[in-house]
């Protein structure tokens, strides 16, 4: 019987059975029939059960291809972040060069960008913050949010609203 380099015959690889073909059972009945002793009825009602089983598998293996590629694509939906980017947030972007060489030490974020507009598509429309400005369009996937540092007088603002949100009894310890 031709097999693959898994030394599996294509029928076992889809179905997880052993093909059983006519001409195989002809030759082998009358030996298998004289080993176990069988009727001739009742090897061919064996044959038959096969054959069933082997149909069975046939019609189940679409549902089955289904289901396994229903399961991959919620695998991979899970593991995809949804980001949401306003304009004028800050995002670094990934630097896909170097995704084949894992090193300790390399750099694989650039930026910081400011984002200037987002499109419907996923695509992100990005401005360098130097003195340049050079304007690129990236693909949402490829950025990250980028906290910036807050100025003094933000961060004091800040502190003091957050104050004036705690009731005045706790304060008072």
């Amino acid at each position: 019987m031709w097999k693959t380099t898994t030394s599996l015959a294509p029928c076992e690889l889809v179905y997880v059975k052993r093909a059983v073909l006519p001409i195989e059972f002809e030759i082998k009945t009358l030996y298998t029939i004289l080993q176990l002793g069988m009727s001739l009825s009742d090897a061919w009602k064996e044959c038959i059960g096969q054959l069933h089983s082997l149909d069975a598998l046939c019609q189940e293996a679409p549902f089955h291809t289904e289901v396994v590629q229903k399961q991959c694509a919620l695998w991979h939906d899970h593991h995809i972040q949804n980001r949401s980017f306003q304009p004028s947030d800050w995002a670094l972007l990934y630097d896909s060069r170097f995704q084949d060489f894992k090193g300790k030490f390399q750099i694989r974020w650039l930026g910081p960008y400011e984002i200037k507009k987002v499109y419907d598509n996923g695509v992100v429309y990005l401005c360098t913050v130097d003195s340049e400005r050079r304007a690129l369009l990236v693909n949402g996937h490829c950025l990250k949010l980028y906290k910036k540092n807050p100025s003094k007088e933000d961060f004091f603002l800040d502190a003091a609203n957050e104050l004036m949100m705690i009731p005045f009894g706790l304060l008072q310890h």
